[in-house]
């Protein structure tokens, strides 16, 4: 067991050490956008630039431009700039002396790092399966069964879920599996009221039709009954064999216009 000569010298290092961390937060905090030392506030080096030498009492800080290939983005107080990226296969932005490159891949490619600064020939799946990545910050792209309720019927390595018949309300014909998609169909019910429906619209409409159809085949033998004997004398053979010819050719149309009228009702 410690002794209290033991506990009294820890927690006095251990109010030392705060008292240190308090003391160097406060000088930090006293040099605002700087940076302390020595007990001096210098200032931090710009973008672009590294730190060469210190400030002192005399003199600032005394900072060197990042040479070729190597960039410095944010002021600090590092003594060194960041080494530029080289890119394998396209530069989307060229490095400077303040940004970094950005690196792309051309097409039929993928990228092998977390900044793609190499790349691999993009894979092709078989139907079913779907391009998936392994590691981090390198990795590599390895063809992988679809998960549950997807399918792949291309060669492109993308997954896509599987239709929901129910969810919008059909039935399913075929349930879909890791290489072609759910086909969905119209309840039986649904079409045998959607059929009733309609064959009652065709009969109503041929019977409105008919209606009017009669209607104006008694208007005109109204019209043309008083004609027949204007005069009060019989009509002469050859007036009553015209009259019965205007009346069969009249009924001729009347059943022809209602044997269209059935055909269509019954399309």
């Amino acid at each position: 067991m410690l002794n209290i000569m033991d506990t009294q010298y820890i927690q006095m290092t251990v109010i030392c050490l705060l008292c240190f961390w308090t003391m160097g937060l406060a000088a930090d905090l006293r040099c605002n956008d700087m940076y302390e030392k020595d007990g001096r506030c210098c200032e931090l080096c710009p973008p672009g630039k590294f730190l060469k030498k210190h400030c002192t009492t005399h003199a600032k800080t005394d900072c060197g431009d990042c040479p070729a290939d190597s960039y410095s983005e944010f002021s600090d107080r590092v003594e060194n700039c960041q080494p530029c990226l080289k890119c394998q296969q396209v530069y989307a932005r060229a490095c400077t002396s303040t940004a970094n490159a950005i690196c792309l891949c051309g097409s039929g490619f993928l990228c092998s790092d977390h900044v793609c600064s190499n790349c691999e020939k993009e894979k092709k799946c078989r139907k079913g399966e779907e391009l998936k990545r392994t590691g981090s910050r390198e990795y590599t792209w390895k063809c992988v069964p679809c998960p549950n309720n997807t399918y792949s019927d291309t060669e492109q390595g993308h997954c896509k879920p599987l239709t929901q018949c129910d969810t919008h309300g059909f039935i399913v014909i075929f349930p879909g599996n890791k290489t072609h998609n759910s086909k969905c169909g119209i309840h039986e019910q649904g079409n045998k009221e959607d059929g009733h429906y309609i064959l009652a619209i065709g009969f109503f409409f041929f019977a409105v039709v008919l209606l009017v159809f009669l209607t104006y085949a008694c208007i005109r033998r109204i019209r043309h009954k008083p004609n027949a004997n204007i005069h009060g004398f019989p009509l002469s053979k050859e007036e009553s064999g015209s009259q019965l010819i205007q009346q069969a050719e009249t009924k001729d149309n009347a059943s022809q216009i209602l044997l269209s009228m059935a055909s269509i009702s019954t399309v």
